[in-house]
């Protein structure tokens, strides 16, 4: 799945050639070829995993096709396996550099502005790109039906009309609205689970590990699109 995922998302990044782009197609049929063996398996014998509670709804109300079942799942996927991780990534560094630690006990409420400023300070993704549906003026540019935009999500993060010491990472800051996840009709489907999928990972290595620091200065990745560490070397 790991190996599929990477090939994927690698049809988003600078530099693509006909070399990703063909192991993008390969790992497309891969997995789409799993996710239907699956899928029928799963039919014959449901369960209580979201697979399961998809085809339901697919069957129920006929919301869902079966390429629109595969094409979520791989999105579900695609989603832990990068977006989750650099987030997660992201958070660590940016909570051993500053010396910030999650609040100690089982109660993940406490960590939620935390959460909040790690995924506002150091965000997965920091661009995206839209297309312009209307004839549209913003900030003195006009843009015209088809053009593309980019939208740079950590800048608005960052927006100093917006953020105290923007720059500045503060675990104490009011948890407020970011763009992290995007907006509209494009905010994340799965921001609820990112959320509690920090709290719980931050929470838990800072208990296990409370002297948990940085070995070596943090390297990141050079690709497009994620924003995400190669390396991050500590040590407990």
């Amino acid at each position: 799945l790991l190996a599929w995922s990477h090939a994927m998302v690698a049809m988003y990044q600078a530099r693509r050639d006909r070399g990703v782009e063909d192991r993008a197609v390969m790992a497309t049929l891969a997995f789409s070829a799993f996710l239907r063996a699956e899928i029928a398996a799963r039919r014959r014998r449901p369960g209580a995993d979201l697979l399961s509670h998809l085809i339901a709804a697919e069957a129920e109300g006929s919301r869902l096709s079966e390429l629109e079942l595969v094409a979520t799942c791989i999105l579900l996927l695609n989603a832990g396996h990068e977006a989750t991780v650099h987030a997660l990534g992201n958070a660590v560094k940016a909570l051993l550099e500053t010396g910030a630690r999650p609040h100690p006990g089982p109660d993940t409420g406490a960590i939620d502005p935390l959460v909040e400023e790690v995924l506002r300070f150091d965000p997965p993704l920091h661009l995206f790109t839209r297309y312009a549906r209307a004839p549209v003026e913003i900030a003195g540019h006009s843009f015209a039906p088809g053009d593309r935009v980019g939208l740079l999500l950590a800048a608005a993060n960052r927006d100093p009309d917006v953020w105290t010491d923007p720059d500045r990472f503060d675990q104490t800051r009011v948890a407020r609205p970011h763009l992290s996840f995007g907006a509209g009709i494009h905010f994340c489907v799965g921001a609820p689970l990112a959320r509690l999928e920090l709290a719980v990972a931050l929470g838990d290595l800072f208990t296990r590990l409370p002297a948990l620091r940085l070995a070596a200065p943090p390297v990141y990745a050079d690709r497009y699109h994620f924003r995400g560490l190669e390396a991050l070397w500590v040590t407990a």
